[in-house]
């Protein structure tokens, strides 16, 4: 089943629903305001509207569930496009980095690389505008650049 047809059975799924609801409770509004009371009693109602949402939610989750996955995978794979661009020690700062929530350290990346070729990394990296240096008491910390943290991390 394509996509296309998946967002559309999702779309009427939800506005199915409300429709369901809001005619629903149109009629309850109407019945107690002609008769003073309601034939369908408002405690099972309530249930019943509860357990239809959550199918109606379980069924639009199953539906684009791919979606979400596929998309996960394109960005595995956009992530490790960008990477494969890198020189492997550039490589490793970056994973370094984003294992660390996008900012780690000089101090810390200096402990796994040295502090020559740690500080040659991160003058290239910034070079290229991919990481930022800021003071941090008597080291720096360094963080990926807005752009690419929303994409690697």
């Amino acid at each position: 089943m394509g996509i296309s047809r998946k967002i559309a059975i999702s779309t009427v799924l939800i506005a199915g629903f409300i429709f369901f609801v809001s005619v629903t409770a149109l009629y309850v509004q109407t019945q107690i305001a002609e008769f003073g009371f309601c034939p369908i009693p408002i405690p099972i109602l309530i249930p019943t509207f509860a357990s239809l949402g959550i199918f109606v939610g379980s069924s639009v989750y199953y539906l684009m569930s791919v979606k979400i996955e596929e998309s996960k995978e394109k960005r595995v794979e956009v992530v490790n496009a960008m990477l494969d661009l890198l020189r492997a020690d550039e490589k490793e700062t970056i994973k370094k980095i984003i294992e660390n929530k996008g900012e780690i350290s000089q101090s810390k990346l200096s402990s796994f690389f040295g502090k020559v070729k740690t500080f040659r990394v991160i003058e290239d990296l910034m070079r290229r505008d991919i990481v930022e240096k800021e003071p941090y008491g008597k080291t720096n910390k360094i963080k990926l650049n807005d752009k690419f943290k929303q994409v690697l991390c």
